[in-house]
């Protein structure tokens, strides 16, 4: 029985459930990420798939951006095992790929409807099943390669007035199902074997546009819940005894967000903008693998009462020169991970604080006077000459440093993991490419 126990305590290492994603953590699309995220009353091109797709509106011309980042963690995590404290923090960099694709739909107006399309494609791997020991084994709640998701953004908007508009999107993502063996002979170790299938899930995004004036854009965003259960029989082979068991884990969560956004143009070359977020991170009770036996005994099931998260973001942008732009802003996010002291999981998670700062090339004719100029001549088409001629290239560069402060966990003496303390900074950077027709 001692072995069986031990067996299906390995069992809770074959699939550690993801939480929260990297678009969510990091952003998409170099402009919103150099000004804090800050973007749900801004985004007008192939972004607005994530950020508002009512905002595809804006676009009035077709866009199609290529971008690239690359998040680089340093976070720290002290106990009295410096073998588990290197293991917590060794988390690989985060490479991403980002294609946004948007244009306005000719009909009675030229701007009466719009679509796009988003993707983001983490290097890392398409989908990650990670492994952990048990839910007494420390990890950063937030990072790490389990988070690594391929999402597919198509969206549409619909002009209802002249200064108000809806989008309807989907947030399409690829995860893994499947099932596993355990086995385990009289002097072996154990010898998990997996059969994993990807499968797409999807989840809505809605979005509102409100424009009352040239100098004022509002904003607001919903986001459904994305959360893939994997429920599986498996069974586990002990000393030729086949003993089926039932394994039940979340592989992929994000919350129901709802975003709120202002953007204010005071002059001619300075944006100024204002988000609020709210993440429903209460509903998510279930983080760790469960097991189930009619025939044996199973590890108790563990869960946490996960916390509200708000995080108010500032953004602004200079228009130094027709060809220059000046971005930067801050994001505070407060922590989903409730108090960790003498519980018996380790999350670790805190509040965190994010500086950012960016630089916008514009190539060819301002992005202003190309919709202008788009939106006068109306749903004729154009030669590919005159497209050409009309083209533009942005070539926007961002950096954000996210910086957590210290937080630790008291447990008492005899726990799997002593007392602890962690705190870290991460660097994510990059560029995208937008060419305007």
């Amino acid at each position: 029985m001692r072995r069986l126990l031990l067996l299906l305590c390995a069992a809770g290492a074959l699939a550690t459930p993801a939480r929260a994603d990297d678009m969510e953590q990091f952003g998409f699309g170099a402009r919103a990420q150099a000004m804090g995220n800050a973007y749900t009353a801004l985004a007008s091109d192939g972004t607005a798939t994530y950020w508002n797709p009512a905002g595809l509106i804006l676009s009035r011309h077709l866009n199609l951006t290529f971008g690239y980042s690359f998040a680089d963690y340093g976070l720290r995590f002290d106990s009295n095992d410096p073998d588990l404290d290197d293991d917590v923090e060794r988390i690989p960099p985060l490479s991403a790929l980002s294609i946004a694709i948007s244009t306005t739909i000719p009909w009675d107006i030229p701007d009466r409807f719009a679509f796009g399309l988003g993707v983001f494609l983490p290097t890392r791997g398409i989908v990650n099943v990670d492994t952990s020991a048990d839910a007494a084994r420390p990890e950063w709640f937030a990072y790490g390669e389990r988070q690594d998701r391929v999402h597919v953004l198509p969206s549409l908007a619909v002009k209802a007035t002249k200064w108000l508009s809806f989008g309807l999107g989907a947030s399409i993502f690829v995860d893994a199902s499947g099932g596993t063996t355990i086995s385990a002979g009289v002097a072996t170790p154990v010898q998990p074997e997996f059969e994993l299938r990807l499968k797409p899930d999807a989840g809505v995004v809605l979005g509102v546009m409100l424009q009352p004036s040239d100098w004022l854009s509002l904003g607001l965003t919903y986001r459904s819940e994305l959360s893939f259960k994997l429920d599986f029989p498996a069974s586990a082979v002990v000393q030729g005894i086949n003993i089926p068991l039932k394994l039940e884990t979340i592989t992929f969560f994000t919350p129901h967000q709802l975003s709120f956004g202002v953007a204010v143009s005071p002059s001619d070359s300075l944006i100024l903008t204002f988000d609020l977020h709210y993440f429903l991170w209460s509903t998510y009770d279930d983080p760790f693998l469960v097991v189930t036996s009619d025939v044996a005994a199973t590890p108790q099931r563990v869960e946490v009462d996960l916390r509200v998260t708000f995080s108010p973001r500032l953004g602004a942008e200079l228009l130094v020169t027709d060809w220059l732009l000046l971005r930067g802003g801050y994001a505070y996010r407060t922590s989903a991970v409730p108090s960790q002291d003498f519980e018996p999981t380790n999350l670790v998670d805190g509040q965190r604080h994010t500086l950012t700062t960016g630089v916008g090339l514009v190539f060819g004719k301002p992005a202003e006077e190309a919709s202008a100029d788009a939106k006068a001549k109306g749903p004729s088409a154009q030669t590919m000459e005159e497209a050409t001629k009309d083209a533009s290239i942005d070539l926007d560069f961002f950096f954000q440093l996210h910086w957590h402060p210290e937080v630790s966990a008291d447990k008492a003496t005899g726990a799997p993991v002593s007392s602890w303390e962690a705190d870290g900074i991460i660097m994510n950077f990059g560029f995208s490419l937008t060419a305007r027709f």
